[in-house]
């Protein structure tokens, strides 16, 4: 139900976010992609401005153009550089686990079915779909007259070879939630595809439909291929084709003339990797970028006071927080809580994110009918969090930092390299943690050591993390806390990343509740459920919940079609955005 990003992108969180490893991202990155990417349920709007009227998140600014761009005709043609201080892992749809990969592939891929702006589901590669009434057989007719890249036919056959590279276990695809669920697929004929299930799995049409299909002649080259070749040379059915992937510096698509809903109107998208926030920012003022997304809060008036841009703010169902390894004293519940006391999360929005975010206390966002409003979150409270740190035996040493039989309280504080609001999130994380004697000692990695087989959850020294996860159209969060989620090796599948080592003091609890969630359709009884989980998640404190992010997207003035929202990818739409004459 989510992917891992940076603190500062949302997004997906991309991103192990749209993902746990993937949106991340957010991640997965994309309901589009999967729910365990960075869709949300329902909706929340967008707030947008222009250099002459700056509005603080949540205001309504007054005299600004739609989200959809300035007036006046469109032109065909025109390049449209899109620039991120993230380049994908990988952009093999399966395996992906940062949201910048599903964003770009979301040029070049898609699903049986996607979500809108509004979390609402509808017909993609599929022109329609049947669920039977006893929720256990689910039926997709697919659109004839699609091609591939490569010019073959979409048929019925890529969907099953697709399943069966997700399901292969030799593969190791990132998340297979949804499609473990399949107990046989059917093709009646090219166009029909049939999927049986001998339990009802509330979440299907969001974790199947939403995810990217791959043509069957790449899959049936065998694992290898799929995964290296195509991951760096991907096809599909989109409207633009991938031209090259330039390591450390862009990614760079075509148009697609025989795209089944017509040729787009901008003729190149570019995809350029900047190392860092500040250099972003310069690029788009100098124009040598056009768009960028999921950008620091911290620059929000800096990108405002560009005259030739636009600046649009959504809500978001990325949450920054903080994994907690579950090993050695941060496995006592305590300390956990304590931690969450000594954590300024409302300094951090204040100052740090200029109001550009709201305090979280769970992993289900307020615009999802799933959220829990009667959570209080914890308030800063260093006497408290010094008092549950006394009362567990953990008592400050000669040097102020807390002890208990010779171990002393000290961790390794996590983070992405580069990534400049969140490095100055850690740091004061860590100032206040050592105010009540816990020494964080701040790491900060690349995005593939961060997530490789020897990142922060897979060593065996007490760590937390900082980063966000985005979460999909539904509100299943099996892919974080259940125990089939813990990975089994450093490159195994499942997004219980903080239990690697130890599960959860409620990890029966919280099994039996996820398993509950997805086994019934009533929506008002799967909400109860939720309510009991996030309640749960606030109680033991797994992770430390800080904030929701605000997505803030830059773009220029004159992009028609431009419609950036909390349930999609970037490109969902890309085939309608235009520049104006």
């Amino acid at each position: 139900m989510g992917t891992a990003t940076q603190p500062g992108i949302p997004a997906g969180e991309q991103s192990r976010v749209w993902s746990r490893r993937r949106f991340l991202t957010l991640i997965g990155a994309t309901a589009a992609v999967s729910a365990s990417g960075i869709l949300a349920a329902c909706g929340g709007g967008s707030n947008e401005t222009s250099q002459t009227t700056p509005t603080a998140s949540g205001d309504q600014p007054g005299g600004a153009a739609t989200p959809g761009g300035s007036g006046g005709e469109s032109v065909q043609g025109g390049t449209l550089t899109y620039v991120t201080n993230e380049e994908p892992d990988t952009l093999n749809p399966y395996l992906t686990q940062l949201v910048v990969g599903f964003d770009i592939l979301s040029l070049f891929m898609e699903s049986l079915l996607e979500a809108d702006d509004t979390g609402q589901y509808g017909p993609r590669l599929a022109e329609a779909y049947e669920a039977a009434p006893d929720g256990l057989s689910y039926t997709f007719k697919l659109r004839t007259g699609v091609k591939w890249h490569d010019g073959s036919d979409f048929t019925a056959q890529d969907v099953i070879e697709s399943y069966n590279m997700i399901m292969n276990p030799d593969f190791g695809a990132f998340n297979q939630q949804g499609w473990e669920q399949i107990t046989e697929a059917e093709t009646p004929d090219d166009h029909t595809v049939v999927f049986k299930l001998d339990r009802v799995f509330a979440p299907f049409i969001a974790n199947v439909g939403g995810t990217y299909i791959a043509p069957a002649s790449a899959l049936t080259k065998g694992i290898q291929s799929f995964k290296e070749e195509f991951g760096r040379q991907p096809y599909g059915t989109g409207p633009y084709t991938f031209v090259e992937w330039v390591s450390g510096d862009h990614v760079t698509a075509n148009a697609n003339p025989d795209y089944w809903q017509g040729a787009p109107k901008l003729e190149q998208i570019v995809c350029k990797f900047v190392p860092n926030s500040n250099t972003i920012a310069v690029q788009l003022k100098s124009g040598e970028g056009d768009l960028a997304a999921y950008v620091d809060a911290q620059q929000y008036d800096t990108f405002v006071a560009m005259e030739d841009k636009r600046v649009i703010e959504t809500d978001s169902q990325a949450w920054y927080h903080l994994d907690l390894k579950n090993i050695d004293f941060l496995m006592e519940k305590p300390v956990r809580q304590a931690l969450d006391f000594a954590t300024p999360k409302q300094e951090i929005i204040d100052k740090i994110l200029k109001g550009h975010a709201t305090i979280s206390v769970a992993d289900i966002a307020p615009i999802s009918w799933a959220y829990n409003p009667n959570i209080e979150p914890r308030p800063y409270d260093l006497e408290q969090a010094k008092k549950l740190l006394d009362d567990a035996g953990w008592k400050p040493g000669p040097d102020g930092i807390r002890q208990k039989d010779g171990k002393r309280m000290q961790l390794e504080l996590w983070g992405i390299a580069g990534d400049q609001q969140g490095q100055q999130i850690l740091q004061v994380i860590a100032a206040s943690w050592k105010q009540i004697g816990v020494q964080a000692d701040l790491k900060f990695q690349d995005i593939r050591t961060l997530w490789g087989p020897e990142g922060y959850q897979f060593t065996e020294t007490p760590t937390a993390c900082g980063f966000s996860w985005f979460n999909g159209n539904d509100p299943d969060n099996t892919f974080y806390w259940h125990s089939s989620q813990i990975p089994d090796s450093p490159t195994g599948s499942g997004g219980n990343l903080p239990a690697y080592f130890n599960p959860y003091d409620m990890q029966d609890q919280i099994d039996e509740l996820t398993e509950r969630g997805v086994s019934t359709i009533d929506q008002e009884e799967r909400k109860q459920i939720y309510w009991q989980i996030q309640e749960l998640l606030h109680e033991y404190v797994p992770v430390i919940f800080i904030y929701w992010n605000k997505l803030i997207f830059v773009c220029p003035k004159n992009l028609q079609g431009f419609n950036p929202n909390a349930f999609t990818p970037l490109f969902y739409n890309v085939h309608e955005w235009a520049y104006s004459a």
